[in-house]
């Protein structure tokens, strides 16, 4: 179906007194986090830290030294991009550089909240829809990952900055901002490619578009790997498949098939560790394959990749059914949920599993006369039908809307996080760039579905009376 191009809603200007209220109420969510919660350090936090430490200390290894180094070397198997930031502000504040990364992620999730705001009035929304929509991502899964020590607050700014910069015209600048996540997250060059619709919202010159959006994170990738080569005589990005690649298959070797069926040490290794499906057994078969034989980590990540390839060649329809079991409800929800956030801190910071996110355990409390297992029953339903309302309505946009090109091209850009991380893996936390865009799609489809409705209501009795 063509794409219309019809005219969008006249804009309003967002006054700076707006702005600084937008940043400062995105900012209370994750600023109480941090005082309740504290510093979070998660399973992924102390490879950053590693890696932060080796270029404050300038001793990034390369050669032999960087490929025996261990099994997964962590400036092989992470982007350099968290580090250096990590680095720069341990030399800056050697004594509180946790405390000075947090606040930086902070700041740049407020800014992003302030710039959803200006693009929601630029794209035609009246004040209110555009202050709800910028500051519902404030109180989902962003205000856990500004507090722990992970790419994923700075990396959710860039990715979802970048498409409010396309949505204004600045394209190289959006592209830019698509270049500077790509030095946080590998995946970045391929979602990339789901940006170039927005080249289309232009009214002419959409080569230059697409290219100014494009060419700077492939030619960040290609700088990565050129000096991946430099340093290993291997042109890789990172070393991450070596985890996600054999992660993806674990669905496949529960129910019994035979993905690492060759007679290599790679794959007898992966049968004795991995062959039961156990994700915790990933870690002891780089291990082996280290010690016993002798493969690097860029030979690991060759070799997951390829059984990963061959197991869609060869199981098309378990890999589809893993890809789609990947696909939770609750992703759907997102838009709106301030209970799973709280429990998501807790879980993070190391607190015992709370009881008032898990409807199971819920009502077993009710049926034993728990009367706040009730009220929390009520409130968890409540938040997650509305979030999943907004999720719903997000998907329903561009119809709502009728495929107007703008909404049309940020949804793919939403479309492309799920496409990219489904077939592979997917965490709650990869989807938080996402979040502010759904959250945006469902405000503007909003005046819409309320219009429709009310004249579906009206148009009821007019046929009663007819008949």
């Amino acid at each position: 179906m063509a794409l219309a191009a019809q005219s969008t809603p006249a804009p309003h200007a967002a006054s700076w007194p707006g702005l600084l209220l937008v940043s400062a109420l995105a900012a209370v969510p994750a600023l109480a986090a941090l005082a309740v919660f504290g510093i979070i350090m998660s399973p992924d936090s102390p490879g950053y830290v590693a890696y932060a430490q080796q270029i404050t200390a300038g001793q990034v290894p390369s050669g032999a030294a960087l490929l025996g180094e261990s099994q997964s070397p962590v400036s092989l198997f992470r982007t350099p991009g968290y580090p250096a930031v990590l680095a720069a502000l341990m030399l800056l504040s050697p004594g509180e550089w946790r405390l000075a990364a947090v606040l930086l992620q902070i700041v740049a999730q407020a800014a992003l909240a302030a710039s959803v705001y200006a693009c929601a009035l630029r794209l035609g929304m009246g004040r209110r829809l555009a202050f709800a929509a910028a500051l519902l991502p404030s109180i989902g899964f962003a205000a856990v990952v500004q507090v722990v020590i992970l790419t994923d607050a700075l990396y959710a700014a860039l990715a979802t900055g970048a498409v409010v910069l396309a949505l204004q015209r600045r394209m190289l600048w959006a592209g830019l901002a698509l270049a500077a996540a790509a030095t946080l997250r590998e995946a970045t060059p391929v979602l990339a490619f789901f940006y170039l619709p927005l080249a289309l919202t232009l009214p002419a010159r959409h080569l230059r578009a697409a290219a100014a959006l494009l060419l700077p994170p492939l030619a960040v990738a290609g700088g990565l790997m050129a000096w991946n080569a430099a340093r290993i005589g291997q042109p890789v990005l990172t070393t991450s498949r070596q985890t996600v690649m054999v992660q993806a298959v674990l669905p496949l070797l529960k129910r019994g098939l035979p993905v690492y069926d060759g007679s290599s040490d790679f794959d007898r290794i992966a049968r004795e560790t991995v062959g039961a499906g156990e994700y915790g057994m990933i870690d002891t078969l780089h291990l082996r394959l280290f010690k016993e034989a002798g493969m690097t980590a860029p030979e690991m990540a060759g070799a997951a990749t390829a059984r990963y390839w061959s197991a869609w060649r060869r199981f098309p329809a378990a890999m589809l059914t893993a890809t789609f079991n990947n696909l939770r409800r609750e992703f759907f929800a997102m838009p709106f949920q301030p209970v799973d956030t709280v429990g998501a801190l807790m879980v993070y910071a190391g607190w015992p599993r709370p009881v008032f996110d898990r409807l199971n355990l819920l009502w077993v409390a009710l049926r034993g006369g728990s009367v706040n297992a009730g009220l929390w029953i009520l409130l968890d339903v409540t938040t997650r039908l509305v979030g999943g309302a907004l999720g719903l309505l997000a998907v329903a946009a561009p119809l709502l809307l009728r495929w107007r090109r703008d909404v049309v091209a940020v949804w793919i850009v939403c479309a492309g996080f799920f496409a990219v991380y489904l077939p592979v893996h997917i965490e709650t936390r990869y989807l938080v760039p996402v979040v502010p865009l759904a959250c945006l799609l469902a405000a503007l489809a909003w005046p819409r579905l309320t219009a429709a409705l009310v004249q579906a209501r009206w148009r009821q009795p007019a046929e009663a009376l007819r008949m």
